[in-house]
């Protein structure tokens, strides 16, 4: 969860700060609100002064702490009367809101990149059929997660496709698209894994054949999100067709090539 900004929402938020001045006013007594490392944001004295830091009034009644949480964290604190218990409610639902707005921006965010992302890569990927260079572009695009990382691909017709025999590679070209935040603890892992820290990985695969593997991986720990697994698999379902293509249409062309040659030696 993203922080709070406690302050902000107490003192200049266009309709929490209104309403809270609302609810202060309804009483007579000291209420105090705090972040969570203590530091006073509001101070309403007894009698009606409002200030951070203001100097000790008197309340008329027994004092109460209650905290101001969001998705189970304390991110405030209320001091005061009873209302206390009121206002710590209203300020943890109106951080609730806030922190569900946001979540909501960076969502729409995440699915206006991967859409250019999609975009991009099919045009990219479409101007080619050759194997190599449709694997160049889907490797360029992993190395682009905004986690960070590497990125690589396995193909079953390559040099590397004994790294799909076994291991966590090898898992999850037979399964599915997978995080695995820390290669070293994960007991599938090979020793050649292990020179990676942490990775991120879909499986390639046309007619339900798997033809090869997709990734992003890292020397250093890097916590992958599910947001990155999204954008590898979008990347391995526009690339694994589209290597199919390249292959068989380079496999024509080296069947024609044999032919007119067979034809000279006639």
């Amino acid at each position: 969860m993203d922080g709070v900004d406690l302050r902000r929402l107490v003192t200049r938020h266009r309709h929490v700060a209104p309403m809270l001045a609302v609810l202060l006013a309804a009483t007579n007594a000291r209420v105090t609100i705090s972040d969570d490392a203590g530091e006073t944001i509001l101070d309403r004295q007894a009698g009606g002064t409002t200030g951070a830091g203001a100097g000790a009034g008197t309340a008329d009644a027994p004092s109460e702490r209650h905290p101001i949480t969001v998705e189970g964290a304390t991110v405030g604190w209320v001091q005061g009367p009873r209302p206390a218990g009121a206002i710590a409610s209203v300020l943890s639902y109106a951080a609730a809101r806030e922190t569900d707005k946001r979540a909501l921006s960076r969502e729409a965010l995440d699915r206006y990149r991967e859409l250019n992302l999609i975009y991009d890569l099919a045009d990219q990927i479409g101007a080619t059929l050759e194997v190599d260079a449709v694997a160049a572009v889907a490797v360029t695009e992993a190395s682009r997660l905004p986690s960070g990382g590497e990125g690589f691909i396995v193909l079953r017709s390559g040099p590397d496709a004994a790294d799909m025999d076994g291991g966590i590679l090898g898992a999850i070209a037979a399964d599915e698209p997978e995080i695995v935040n820390d290669v070293a603890a994960d007991p599938r892992s090979t020793a050649a894994e292990r020179q990676w820290a942490s990775l991120v990985a879909a499986p390639l695969r046309v007619r339900g054949e798997r033809i090869g593997i997709v990734g992003t991986r890292s020397a250093t720990p890097v916590d992958y999100h599910a947001s990155d697994l999204k954008v590898l698999t979008a990347i391995a379902s526009l690339t694994a067709p589209t290597l199919d293509q390249a292959a068989t249409h380079q496999a024509v062309l080296r069947a024609a090539d044999d032919g007119a040659a067979g034809s000279d030696q006639d």
